[in-house]
């Protein structure tokens, strides 16, 4: 699992690659800590290269999910794959998220 975090204007970018299970949620969570940092404007979360997400990523989603609301802007997902975007429907994330293509 690879991530990069790029601001953008007035957003975070965060580039998921690869598989965000079980084995990398740890690693994951503490690449993502700049992203609690952030709170100046919405945050982008680019799916494109994201192959799988387990439970425990999911919980690493809400959370940032959470942050961005309790500062009062946007959690976007971005490029999710049919086999990824049937994880969010199923776990009901997709509505908590804008999407974007």
């Amino acid at each position: 699992m690879d991530i990069t975090i790029n601001q953008v204007e007035d957003r975070l970018v965060v580039a998921l690659i690869g598989d965000l299970d079980n084995a990398a949620s740890s690693q994951a969570e503490r690449s993502l800590a700049p992203v609690y940092d952030f709170t100046d404007g919405d945050i982008l979360i680019d799916c494109t290269q994201l192959n799988y997400i387990s439970s425990s990523g999911l919980r690493i989603m809400l959370n940032i999910y959470k942050h961005t609301r309790a500062n009062g802007h946007k959690a976007i997902l971005k490029g999710l794959s049919e086999d990824v975007k049937e994880v969010f429907q199923l776990s009901g994330f997709l509505q908590l998220y804008v999407t974007e293509d």
